[in-house]
């Protein structure tokens, strides 16, 4: 019976703009160190696949309030430059960055509209696919192949295209709300859902549903012509050693996918 009043009341739920959520919930998304599901799952492997950094350039896109661009910083990154199309995460980017001095700029813009004026070792998208279409996707992705150096990287998170599909249970600490919906046949749809933090607070998140196949075809009709290298992330015994109570309802789910290119 929940479970059905729950389905109602994400049918009458509407689609939210994907920069009014983020605005609206900037203040919940700072932090300073490690909070929601993800920064335990997906963000330190994107951390692990950027390696020796040793003053290398970085376009973040997505960036947010700059917890990755903080993080990176500090790991060697050289000239940074992050974006976002919040306008609020990127103040509170700016506010952070005005305190650490760590020399990362920020700017408010859409990244479908956005044309680098300089080009960057390597390029890194943490959770920001699964707010475009298909064909967005594709512009992006041409746009970074443009805005990389000759065997610059791109390196870029999404939430595993299974995801919805194999766990729809409508609670903590992840999920999206696939209703009704099809692994092929709904692609460019609009999944809502939520990521918690472990303090129990959730945070709400948005994935436009796209298959694996599409993330290949894109990267190709973009340019990158060499295999990239992907990893399904999932919760990791050493995260359930730290807190069973938060992660042990996700052993075993598909949550992300890591992929790594070479231009």
């Amino acid at each position: 019976m929940l479970a059905q009043q729950i389905n109602r009341l994400f049918k009458r739920r509407p689609t939210l703009d994907t920069k009014q959520v983020y605005n609206d919930n900037a203040q919940k998304w700072l932090r300073l160190e490690p909070s929601s599901l993800s920064d335990f799952t997906a963000r330190p492997f994107v951390f692990d696949a950027c390696g020796e950094l040793n003053n290398r350039s970085i376009l973040d896109i997505g960036c947010g309030e700059g917890y990755c661009a903080r993080e990176l910083k500090r790991r060697g990154a050289g000239d940074y430059l992050g974006v976002d199309l919040s306008t609020q995460m990127i103040e509170a980017a700016q506010i952070q960055e005005a305190k650490d001095q760590l020399g990362i700029e920020y700017r408010a813009l859409n990244v479908l509209e956005f044309v680098p004026e300089r080009k960057f070792d390597l390029c890194v998208a943490v959770f920001l696919f699964n707010y475009l279409r298909v064909d967005e996707m594709q512009r992006v992705f041409s746009m970074v192949y443009q805005s990389l150096e000759e065997q610059g990287q791109f390196i870029f998170s999404v939430p595993h295209p299974f995801f919805p599909f194999v766990r729809n249970k409508q609670s903590s600490p992840f999920y999206f709300n696939s209703t009704d919906k099809n692994y092929f046949a709904d692609v460019d749809q609009k999944f809502e859902g939520e990521i918690w933090k472990r303090s129990g607070e959730p945070l709400h998140v948005q994935c436009v549903h796209k298959t694996l196949s599409d993330y290949f075809d894109c990267l190709r009709e973009a340019g990158f012509t060499t295999m990239p290298e992907i990893k399904e992330l999932t919760v990791t015994p050493e995260l359930i050693a730290v807190d069973e109570a938060f992660f042990s309802p996700l052993i075993n789910e598909p949550l992300h996918v890591l992929f790594k290119v070479t231009k």
